[in-house]
């Protein structure tokens, strides 16, 4: 079980997924790929003329941008109604609904395993996802993690803030549902070196440029503009001026399979 602190909201799972895609278009959501410091990430560790599956896909940017760059990737989502989207919106592309826990894929399909934003979602721990992508990879096969980065502005501010939200809920009487968790880097590479990875890399999941911030974006609704993922000119001095570990919204690990001894 994970000892990174949790986010809780008064939204169940269902309303959870409505919000988190309901509003998000794919060809934006394409775009800002662009402005990802994963880019030259996979760019450097995944293989070309290997399968690779994306697990947990949601709208499939990655999937898409890295289809046309010549990967051969597919996609799996448990969401029926985000898959339909995908479908809709392009019918060749290779994306189905399936558990990233239980994929149903024989064991070492793919060469390499991304998965963006997943593992945090399940409560008892990211242990059973990490698993199945362990046995779907081929031996040395490589694995592209990013989760929710606990920085330094939630430590000291935001989860405060946020706890003090899920208890006036609680006196209301209203019900709170588990979101995710938010990491620090020391757990969430214990919990990959426990699931028989071999860590090649670690940094921060965001935008590449210093006046961007997916982190502030998300967490202080008052620094932003108009645009999705856009920062007012506030917020842009704030990316600029803060150091990037201080206010980054995630983490990313490349790890590679080892033999389970």
């Amino acid at each position: 079980m994970p000892t990174s602190p949790k986010v809780y909201t008064y939204l169940n799972l269902s309303e959870q997924q409505a919000h988190m895609w309901s509003n998000r278009q794919i060809d934006d959501e394409v775009a800002l790929c662009e402005r990802r410091n994963l880019l030259d990430v996979f760019l450097e560790y995944l293989p070309k003329g290997e399968r690779i599956i994306e697990a947990g896909c949601g709208l499939c940017a990655w999937l898409i941008k890295l289809d046309k760059l010549s990967y051969c990737i597919e996609g799996i989502d448990f969401d029926p109604e985000v898959v339909s989207r995908v479908k809709e919106y392009n019918p060749q592309l290779q994306v189905y609904e399936r558990d990233v826990t239980a994929t149903g894929y024989e064991a070492e399909t793919f060469g390499a395993y991304v998965s963006l934003g997943v593992v945090e979602h399940f409560e008892k721990g990211p242990e059973q996802a990490l698993k199945e992508a362990h046995r779907v990879l081929k031996q040395d096969g490589i694995m592209i993690l990013t989760v929710p980065y606990n920085n330094l502005l939630r430590r000291l501010i935001y989860n405060h803030l946020r706890k003090i939200f899920v208890m006036l809920l609680r006196l209301k009487k209203k019900p709170v549902h588990f979101v995710e968790y938010r990491y620090n880097l020391q757990e969430i590479v214990s919990f990959v070196q426990n699931a028989h990875f071999r860590v090649l890399a670690t940094g921060y999941d965001d935008f590449a440029a210093s006046t961007e911030s997916m982190g502030l974006y998300t967490d202080w609704p008052f620094l932003r503009s108009a645009g999705f993922f856009t920062l007012n000119r506030f917020g842009k001095i704030l990316a600029a001026c803060l150091p990037r570990g201080l206010h980054t919204c995630g983490i990313y690990i490349v790890a590679q399979k080892i033999e389970c001894k």
